[in-house]
């Protein structure tokens, strides 16, 4: 099925609010709902599922937020999404974005761009506050998710 493209991002935060650092997906959406753009659609999920395929078919940008334990605390990585040309078998309690993207090009025989932006984590213990550090760090990372949606003109 072919689906025509809308204007806007589709800003995906992944985490858990009640896993400290886990949560800072979330917190970076809550920050970017306060900028009124009417060109981003924001998504805040515990988990990447194959149900995000059809909002990512219709938009011309999705860009996917989350925390990693990779690196050291604070670390701010940004980097585009190689989709695999097949998508692999899709579970319901782990999906990549790289499957998620495939799975969006199986499906609607197009996929927009992708762009991942993590941050490392110093603390994922059971708790509704992120880390000093990554507090600290938050607007470096909702900057980051403006300044990949202004380089796609969004």
């Amino acid at each position: 099925m072919n689906v025509t493209a809308s204007p806007h991002t589709l800003i995906i935060a992944i985490g858990n609010p009640l896993r400290g650092d886990d949560g800072l997906g979330w917190a970076v959406a809550q920050q970017l709902s306060h900028d009124s753009n009417p060109d981003y659609d924001i998504h805040t999920v515990h988990q990447l599922t194959p149900e995000l395929a059809q909002f990512m078919a219709i938009v011309k940008l999705v860009v996917i937020i989350d925390a990693t334990y990779e690196g050291e605390p604070g670390d701010l990585r940004v980097r585009p999404l190689s989709p695999p040309a097949q998508p692999a078998p899709v579970g319901t309690h782990h999906t990549t974005p790289a499957e998620l993207a495939a799975l969006t090009s199986a499906l609607y025989g197009q996929c927009p761009p992708v762009i991942v932006i993590t941050m490392t984590g110093a603390n994922f213990n059971l708790c509704e506050h992120l880390s000093p550090l990554i507090a600290h760090r938050l607007p470096l990372l909702s900057a980051a998710v403006r300044q990949a949606c202004s380089q796609s003109h969004c």
